[in-house]
């Protein structure tokens, strides 16, 4: 009898667990009215009827600058969720990025990362652009039975090296 309880009970919890698992515990969620105004204004004209699920606040990257701030807004876009947007506290739009299907991962981007890849399978795709410096990129969730890295590509199928990527991709690779 202890053990279908236990058994019951644990069953139960298995579905609260796995959701505690997506939280990142390095971006606290806060509120949509800690979000400065700017922020908000923005993100509603550059992402129209977008339902925004989370806001998240990113401090303590700059080593030299304990004030550097960055909001980050988890909304859907057009009914689709995996959508984030990266904001500086004036507002300004860093990158945006829109989750991706394996599937529609474009051809030439799929046929490097068969090449460049070959052991691993392609979980899915996070198609970010990049607004200052303008930049297009792919990143590739690959994962190999048990291990999981990420590669990333540009529009022409390119691999870019983790260390030539802009530090505001490399700051939510984290």
């Amino acid at each position: 009898m202890k053990n279908s309880t236990l058994l019951i009970i644990v069953l139960i919890c298995i579905p609260f667990f796995t959701k505690a698992q997506d939280v990142n515990l390095l971006q606290p969620t806060i509120p949509e009215s800690d979000v400065p105004q700017e922020i908000l204004a923005n993100q509603d004209t550059l992402f129209p009827g977008g339902f925004i699920s989370e806001w998240q606040l990113q401090k303590g990257f700059d080593a030299t600058d304990d004030k550097a701030v960055r909001y980050i807004s988890k909304f859907e876009q057009e009914g689709n969720p995996g959508s984030s947007a990266s904001y500086l506290p004036d507002g300004t739009l860093i990158f945006h990025s829109e989750y991706m299907e394996a599937r529609n991962i474009p051809e030439t981007v799929r046929l490097k990362l068969q090449f460049d890849h070959k052991d691993f399978g392609v979980d899915y795709a996070d198609f970010i652009t990049v607004y200052v410096p303008e930049r297009e990129i792919y990143r590739i969730h690959l994962r190999k039975d048990t291990r999981v890295k990420h590669a990333f590509y540009d529009i022409n199928g390119n691999q870019i090296p983790e260390k030539s990527l802009p530090i505001e991709i490399i700051l939510y690779d984290r």
